[in-house]
């Protein structure tokens, strides 16, 4: 009995062992042979597509998001389309969160700034400067040509 039940077993790890040999045999030709081609089919057919919440939500799903992106994103079926990029932004800043530098890094990247105003202490008076001309009109280059108010030209020569 004891015999049978040894063949039994050894005739159980062959066929595992075949089963796992085939598995192994096609999961090898599907990379090297049939893998390249169908995905240069695929990239060809793809080079149609739009953007689209299966893609936004496939995307998304492919970075495994934490709780905290529904919590700063809401759910993926309301958001509208014109906030797509930063959704997809929010989620690979989640992604590479976990240490300071790596976000640090893909806000530098995506030119997002990280930067916070310092919180004023309990009880001191918040001061505001006034900021200056060149802070408000948007460009950091020094304006071109003279403001209409102090050019001489322009002074009481209205028709």
């Amino acid at each position: 009995m004891r015999e049978i039940r040894s063949h039994v077993t050894d005739i159980d790890r062959h066929l595992e062992e075949a089963l796992r040999a085939t598995q192994q045999l096609d999961a090898e030709r599907w990379r090297t042979e049939r893998r390249p081609r169908v995905l240069r089919l695929f990239a060809a057919r793809a080079g149609k597509l739009d953007w689209s919440r299966a893609l936004l939500k496939l995307v998304v799903e492919e970075l495994y998001p934490d709780d905290l992106f529904a919590e700063l994103v809401g759910r993926l079926d309301r958001v509208p389309r014109r906030q797509w990029p930063s959704v997809i932004a929010i989620a690979v800043a989640l992604r590479h969160s976990w240490r300071r530098d790596g976000l640090t890094r893909i806000a530098r990247r995506l030119r997002v700034s990280l930067a916070t105003s310092p919180l004023p202490h309990a009880g001191s008076p918040v001061r505001r400067s006034r900021p200056s001309r060149r802070r408000l009109s948007g460009s950091p280059r020094s304006r071109q040509g003279s403001p209409l108010r102090s050019d001489p030209a322009r002074r009481g020569s209205r028709p």
